[in-house]
This record gives structure tokens, sequence and C-alpha cells, in this order.
């Protein structure tokens, strides 16, 4: 493979993957975002994990949903050791209907049990995940004897629940631009072990995203017809909660939106297909 750069004075180029994507891609006029393709969690990240599973008589991993990106979490369990996680009873899922579909999904593609719980409105203002993962947690505890939780959320109100059962053991999984510097330090005073999701490597999340966009892309097959097809691609990716660059975004755009054809179904009736997935 060859590359094309020029030459200049930036020290030793080769001393790691960030600074030789950051050097060739400012020699081009951009920046490159996408650490989580090359960069994975510390090994020292990865065994506190593994102890912690192996230190608890039972553990589970509770989700919210409603702040957790799925791809993310996707990526971790995918970039774990699976021996190690087949110690992990479950996987419970509290869910909003104002969540992407990519929950749906992620349950089919993972080894572990996952309880999907989607927890219904009152109203449609408020959402109750909240309230209902801190009891779904304090019910496992108490009533199936559970003594180890995973917990995934960025959200500073599951301190409460954390401070309020002091004897069960906890493990925080969380996205930096969603989790403040307190709540870090809260964790540290109580010596929680905290990780970041953002440190692992998130290429292989490509599987599940595939499935989503393609599943986001069908629901708007019958009201295709008028569509600006740059438009739909954006609010496709929205829908699906990945963030993704232009670039990106034209490929799909080029490969799925551009493509899209008519069809004649057996029962005589025209309707949009897509290209097979690849």
């Amino acid at each position: 493979m060859y590359m094309y750069w020029q030459p200049t004075e930036c020290g030793y180029l080769l001393y790691s993957d960030a600074k030789f994507l950051d050097v060739i891609y400012a020699q081009h006029g951009e920046q490159f975002v996408e650490a989580y393709k090359y960069r994975d969690a510390s090994d020292d990240t990865k065994e506190n994990l593994y102890k912690f599973i192996h230190a608890s008589t039972s553990v589970v991993m509770v989700v919210d949903c409603e702040n957790c990106n799925p791809y993310k979490l996707y990526g971790v369990l995918k970039n774990l050791d699976p021996e190690d996680m087949r110690l992990v009873q479950k996987i419970i899922l509290f869910d909003d209907y104002h969540t992407t579909i990519a929950w749906d999904y992620i349950e089919h593609m993972i080894q572990i049990p996952v309880d999907h719980i989607e927890v219904p409105r009152v109203t449609d203002a408020k959402s109750l995940v909240d309230i209902q993962m801190a009891v779904g947690v304090s019910k496992a505890y108490f009533k199936d004897e559970i003594d180890s939780f995973i917990l995934c959320s960025s959200d500073s109100d599951f301190w409460g629940l954390i401070s309020s059962l002091p004897e069960a053991r906890f493990l925080v999984m969380y996205e930096y631009s969603k989790c403040g510097k307190a709540i870090k330090d809260a964790l540290d005073s109580r010596g929680i072990f905290h990780c970041a999701m953002d440190d692992f490597y998130m290429e292989n999340a490509g599987d599940l995203q595939k499935i989503v966009l393609k599943k986001v892309l069908e629901k708007y097959l019958p009201n295709v017809v008028g569509e600006n097809g740059w438009e739909l691609t954006r609010q496709i990716y929205s829908d699906a909660y990945i963030t993704a660059g232009e670039k990106e975004m034209r490929r799909f755009y080029e490969k799925y939106i551009k493509t899209l054809r008519l069809k004649i179904g057996d029962d005589g009736r025209f309707y949009v297909a897509m290209n097979d997935w690849e």
C-alpha cells in the first residue's frame, strides 16, 4: 500500500498511530476524529473488568438505554474475552420507545442472555426508565440475590441507587461526553471501578450498525417518492443514533439511496426496493 504525503518537520511520525493519523489528515485539510477505529482499552482496564466478574458470586449487566450508546456497548461486549463474559448471568436492558431500534437487535447478536424491558410512559413527556431501573436493581439484589452489577449509564442520578445499596458491588461504564467529573470523583471515593466505553475498539460494531441502517431505510421505503435523497440519508443516520462523517454518509447515499429502484411484486403492485445488503 502506498500513501502520498508531503514530508514536513513533525518529529517522530511513527511515534504512535494517533500522531501518524493526525499528521496525514492535517496535510489534507482534515481532522481525524475516529480514534475508536484503531485504539482499544488498556490491558489494565480489561483486567479490572475480569477481576470484578470473577470476584462476584453472581453478576448481571444493567443498561440504561436512554443514557447508553448501543453501538459502543456492543463494541465493548465483542471486544471482551468470551470465556470471562460467560460468567455474566444476563444483561438487562431498561428501554424507552423514544430510543433507537438498535436495542431490538443487539440482543440477537451476543452470547449473553438478554432481558429487554420496555418501560411504558404514563405521560409522553416523562420517562420512567430511571425509577424502573433502580427498582429492578434493588429487586435483583434483595430477591434474586445478585451481589454484583455492571451498570452502563452516564446518568449521575444513579449515584442515589449506588449509595443506597452499600453492600452491593458496582462497576460503572459510561461515555466521556455524558459523564462529569463529580460523579467520577464520587465513584473513586467509594472505591468503585469505572471506565469509558469510548476507550474500547469500536470498529467491530459495524455489523450492528448495518442492520439498524437497513431497518430504518426499510421503514421509509413506502413513502420515499418525492423525498430528497441526501436529506433522507441524514434522517436515517439520525434515527439510527449513528454519528458519522459526511464521507461515510455519502458512501451510504451512493450505495443504497441512489440505487433504489421500482419492482413489481407477485401481486402486480409496484414497490420500492433496495440493493442487496452487503
